[in-house]
């Protein structure tokens, strides 16, 4: 993000990236490569490696939200780090749920989170998770595309880089 540059993530439109802006992203940049990534990605088997690595076991879990608005939560004790997501939500969506969960444990926020479906712009830790959400969900894409291209036949990756996103296009899409 360059300075004077508008950027719109998720709805949000962020004016004027500023140096801790930048500093903000590369520190998250630094945590994202040293996660136990690998592809084909899956989220279970990711935060499996994740609580390896962190010396704690990673539980995630559905949970009834009703009308309380609640979509995503976060509790952390000494050997464990529980991980609640709404009973409703698709998949694309409980992944980004669990990233903004893990980018407040992984960036060191303090407590324990309850995210509402529509996250609090006032409040700069809910504004840093959902950064981290939004790189990790990039990060992984990228690699996926990457993981997805190495299988493909020879002349396929040439195919699939001209028509871009236009998978359907493509005749093994």
């Amino acid at each position: 993000m360059g300075a004077g540059r508008i950027d719109n993530i998720q709805g949000r439109k962020l004016n004027h990236a500023t140096n801790d802006d930048v500093e903000f992203c590369r520190r998250c940049e630094s945590i994202i490569a040293t996660l136990p990534i690998r592809y084909p990605f899956e989220l279970r088997a990711f935060l499996k490696a994740l609580g390896k690595q962190r010396g704690m076991t990673v539980v995630l879990g559905r949970m009834a939200t009703g009308r309380s608005g609640t979509s995503g939560l976060m509790m952390r004790m000494r050997t464990e780090c529980l991980l609640g997501v709404a009973a409703a939500a698709v998949p694309t969506h409980v992944f980004h749920i669990v990233s903004h969960e893990i980018g407040h444990w992984l960036l060191d926020h303090p407590g324990d989170y309850v995210c509402r479906r529509r996250t609090s712009t006032g409040n700069q830790h809910e504004l840093e998770a959902e950064q981290f959400a939004d790189l990790l969900q990039a990060h992984v894409r990228a690699g996926t595309a990457r993981h997805r291209d190495r299988q493909l036949p020879p002349g396929r990756t040439a195919l699939r880089a001209a028509f871009g996103a236009r998978r359907h296009l493509c005749a093994d899409g």
